[in-house]
């Protein structure tokens, strides 16, 4: 059996474990940067556009890649995921002053 080592996949789960250490400074360290909410947004669009990728990244490879790469790729996404939550914690829903009453 022919196993393929796809770089593109790897790529995949780089990127995920990337993106879940940043989460994971940014939410570690809210208090250390000066508009966490800026950098959430950021990273929150590079989340976004991984898990836009992964689906046609596994459309277009099928089934040449084999199952253990495939769960190594399904793995760092939903590690990702995880660190979600910590993040949102993180954010203060917004209070309008016009809603307090003296």
């Amino acid at each position: 059996m022919t196993e393929n080592f796809d770089e593109e996949g790897l790529l995949k789960v780089i990127k995920a474990s990337e993106l879940s250490g940043e989460i994971a400074t940014l939410t570690w360290n809210w208090n250390n940067y000066s508009d966490p909410a800026k950098e959430a947004y950021e990273l929150m669009d590079k989340v976004n556009k991984l898990f836009l990728e992964i689906p046609e990244y596994e459309q277009r490879i099928g089934s040449k890649l084999n199952e253990y790469y495939r769960n190594k790729i399904n793995n760092a996404i939903v590690d990702l995921r995880k660190l979600l939550p910590y993040m949102k914690n993180k954010i203060k829903p917004y209070q309008s002053l016009e809603n307090k009453v003296d």
